[in-house]
């Protein structure tokens, strides 16, 4: 004889109690798993982001780099103090243009590419004030370029170095 009777409606509610009871843990497991991959996803994006500052601090670094400057501003015709304006003038409007990249990477690396700008403007207008006033821009382009041909003339090579040395880490 049975200790106790258990009809199949009893047993059919228990079965869908404990159905609808695992459901429900179900989505709410999903639920955190899908708020786990949303804080993990912002750190993948942030990463990305990174990346391409550096990216486009490197063409920074490349483009006010004292060769490539003097190589793309045309000097015909002009004196050697209008060179000079020119040239720095792009300088600051490549640095401006970038200057937001610098709350994507490390600090001293956006330090290390505004030391490049500074040096670069002291040098071009130091080497324009060994001209006379009326100059034509060729020699003052002829002085950066000897200049910049020098060895370890230039601070962009380093800057470059610890951009590239930043994105090892990242990747």
């Amino acid at each position: 004889m049975l200790l106790f009777e258990v009809s199949f409606q009893e047993v059919a509610g228990i079965a869908i109690v404990l159905i609808i009871g695992m459901i429900v843990y179900l989505l709410m497991e999903l639920k955190n798993v899908r708020r786990e991959l949303r804080i993990k996803q912002p750190a993948a994006d942030n990463s990305m982001l990174r990346l391409q500052a550096y990216e486009r601090l490197s063409l920074l670094a490349d483009r006010i780099t004292l060769k490539n400057l003097v190589t793309r501003m045309h000097a015909a015709g002009y004196s050697a103090e209008e060179l000079k304006a020119g040239l720095t003038q792009t300088i600051r409007e490549e640095y401006e243009h970038n200057i937001t990249q610098q709350i994507y990477v490390n600090p001293e690396v956006w330090k290390a590419v505004t030391n490049l700008k500074e040096q670069n403007i002291y040098i071009i207008n130091q080497l324009a004030t060994a001209l006379p006033p009326q100059a034509p821009a060729v020699e003052l382009s002829k002085l950066i370029l000897e200049y910049s041909g020098s060895n370890n003339a230039e601070l962009s090579a380093i800057v470059l170095d610890a951009i590239q040395y930043e994105v090892k880490k990242i990747i």
